[in-house]
């Protein structure tokens, strides 16, 4: 595993770890938001599938520049968002299980937060290497 300067690829991983988690807090709120909209289908992120792919780069998808005013991407591939059912659905058909929806909220946020002081713990330590450094 080879060094990107003074970052290891562990900040890259925990920074695409953070992404996903946000993305996924964005998709549970919409949920949420939807629980009583007819027929609304609840959707969620395979968290394991691109939690997995991160740390296998090599399955990502670079992207293509066709025309020169297209921004870089360090990642092309979209995150696989599916349908989830708990298996029961209101009178209304939607699909939204505010229990577990809930449940999965609060679990993501701590899921997040930790990821969160994890890397503020790494550039902790590379401040305080830089400062001992100095002396």
């Amino acid at each position: 595993m080879a060094a990107e300067g003074i970052f290891n690829r562990t900040i890259s991983i925990l920074s695409n770890a953070l992404d996903l988690r946000s993305l996924r807090h964005k998709i549970i709120v919409s949920n949420i938001a939807n629980m009583d909209t007819p027929n609304y289908q609840a959707f969620d992120i395979v968290m394991g599938e691109e939690l997995g792919s991160t740390l296998n780069p090599q399955k990502n998808i670079e992207l293509v520049h066709t025309q020169p005013a297209h921004l870089p991407s360090r990642d092309a591939r979209a995150p696989k968002v599916i349908a989830t059912s708990s298996g029961v659905e209101g009178a209304d058909h939607n699909s939204v299980d505010i229990n577990k929806t809930m449940v999965t909220l609060a679990e993501n946020g701590i899921m997040y937060n930790a990821l969160a002081e994890i890397i503020g713990k790494r550039f902790q330590g590379l401040k305080n290497a830089i400062q001992e450094g100095r002396k």
